[in-house]
């Protein structure tokens, strides 16, 4: 039997429902009702026509999610975590929490843009077309329609695959923003406002971080995509306004089959490494949708038997605790590399304009341990051949940043691979881990590189915090420059800013489809 939500506001249900009593549902609740018609809906009414004096609970519908469709207790995390994702509103965002999911949302459709011409990403849009369905949304850039799980995959690996999109740091790492292309999608597919898509996008990263600050998966072999299955899955049942029963069953459908491996990012890597994150998203689309249908998942994915718990050790995944949502605690990236390699780009810089790169005889990099272990502890890291090796070698990425002063995308062309003076350059680094450095992890993301010379002279320069860190973040008008600078394939430096101007003011938007509209133009000849 299912059972009402824990009421998180007094709602009067209007009299077109049958019932004028005011009772402790939920204004999401109540949406669902009264828009959807559902069984529960009609069994309500029934109700509220033969006790509408009566201002208490039905019985049918009596109080909690202590227990599931089944009987079984439901674990309590799963509770906690339904209860945070079914009450959190708009309204009770900050100005910065807001103006930080809007700088996302700019942040990702710029790596979007950039990577559209990829022959990688033409190739999945053209295996997008084989997967249409009712509602659609548009793939990014082409406007052609797609299933709401085919554009959530489509349209996040665009804006992960050039390595440029955020990150968040904690006991576990990854890319939250991979689920944007997925919320967006739900969001343009059903008419929803801008306010509406930026509280998802606020909801979806406290799951999502929430579970990278409660435990490390990277050690149980889980990789990081597996938070983005379950962050989507809370976005999106707050965007379609699920009830709390409905809400707990998207988060659990999105976990109990999404436990990815983190073989993902070892060795040479290949194609699925951006793919992960968003294929996760496009799973959890299609759990929330699952759960708004009444398919039900395991009431204890967490903490019974055979779930999380016994995949890797407790831990508690709070959401909804501090003072600022954790959105505000990701990192936007200043060079398209890992985000582990972000501090030693910027060392690297800082030492070029003091060196000729001909000159050097030896570069030791040393780092915390994360970023030794993820871009530097493989000897692929030495001899990568594929971009997605190169964009997590250190010693590639300083190689080429000694030598351009910069480093861009055009930097992973296969030609540039294999380029002789780089790779010789390349064999002159050493990486190594400082456990000095370790311990300021994940509040720090330090990196010190030394040069030695020819001539014996020793240049060394400590990295602090990279620029993009939330601590040292990007300014809006170096985030613009960003936008409009790899907004290009879709379109000129006037289309940047025009689109830019409808994202700065995304919550002003009555229909997210006026933003879609706006990166859906022709592609520039």
């Amino acid at each position: 039997m299912r059972r009402l939500p824990i009421p998180t506001r007094t709602w009067s249900i209007q009299p077109s429902c049958g019932l004028t009593a005011s009772l402790g549902f939920s204004s999401a609740c109540c949406r669902n009702l009264t828009r959807h018609r559902s069984p529960r809906y009609d069994r309500l009414k029934k109700w509220s026509n033969t006790w509408k004096a009566c201002p208490t609970l039905p019985r049918w519908y009596a109080c909690s999610l202590h227990h599931a469709h089944n009987g079984s207790p439901m674990d309590k995390t799963l509770q906690r975590l339904a209860h945070f994702v079914h009450t959190a509103r708009f309204e009770q965002l900050t100005p910065e929490a807001v103006r930080e999911c809007k700088r996302r949302v700019i942040d990702s459709v710029a790596c979007a843009a950039a990577a559209y011409p990829e022959p990688f990403c033409e190739r999945l849009r053209t295996f997008a077309q084989q997967s249409q369905g009712t509602p659609s949304a548009r793939i990014w850039g082409s406007g052609a329609a797609a299933s709401l799980e085919m554009a959530a995959f489509v349209n996040g690996t665009m804006l992960r695959y050039l390595d440029f999109s955020d990150t968040y740091l904690s006991q576990s790492a990854g890319h939250p923003s991979d689920m944007i292309g997925g919320l967006v999608a739900v969001a343009e597919a059903h008419h929803l406002s801008g306010k509406a898509l930026l509280n998802a996008i606020a909801v979806a990263y406290e799951i999502y971080c929430g579970l990278c600050d409660a435990v490390a998966l990277q050690p149980h072999a889980i990789d990081q995509a597996t938070c983005a299955a379950v962050g989507t899955a809370a976005g999106v049942a707050n965007l379609l306004c699920l009830n709390l029963g409905q809400t707990a069953q998207a988060l659990s459908l999105a976990l109990t089959p999404n436990l990815h491996l983190y073989n993902v990012r070892c060795g040479a890597l290949s194609d699925w490494k951006g793919c992960a994150g968003p294929n996760a998203a496009r799973n959890g689309v299609f759990a929330a949708l699952l759960a708004q249908a009444d398919v039900t998942g395991p009431t204890a994915p967490v903490e019974g038997k055979g779930g999380l718990f016994g995949v890797v050790e407790a831990f508690d995944w709070h959401v909804g605790m501090r003072a600022h949502p954790l959105i505000n605690d990701t990192h936007l990236k200043y060079h398209p590399v890992c985000y582990h390699g972000q501090s030693a780009i910027d060392a690297a810089l800082k030492l070029r304009g003091s060196v000729e790169p001909d000159q050097i005889d030896d570069i030791h990099v040393e780092t915390y341990e994360a970023s030794f272990r993820v871009m530097g502890s493989d000897k692929q890291s030495w001899h990568p051949t594929t971009r997605e090796t190169a964009d997590h070698s250190l010693p590639y990425t300083i190689a080429v940043a000694l030598l351009d002063g910069k480093l861009t995308s055009q930097a992973y062309e296969p030609d540039r691979l294999s380029d002789p003076r780089t790779l010789a350059l390349v064999a002159k680094v050493r990486v190594s881990h400082a456990p000095e450095l370790s311990k300021n992890y994940p509040s720090s993301s330090q990196t010190r590189i030394t040069i030695r010379t020819r001539t014996g002279e020793v240049l060394s320069h400590l990295q602090e915090q990279p620029k993009g860190h939330a601590s040292n973040p990007l300014s809006d008008t170096e985030l613009a420059s960003k936008f409009i600078e790899l907004f290009a394939p879709l379109g000129d430096a006037q289309a940047a800013r025009q689109t830019l101007a409808i994202l700065n003011t995304i919550e002003q938007l009555t229909d997210v489809s006026t933003l879609v509209d706006a990166v859906c133009m022709p592609p520039a000849p």
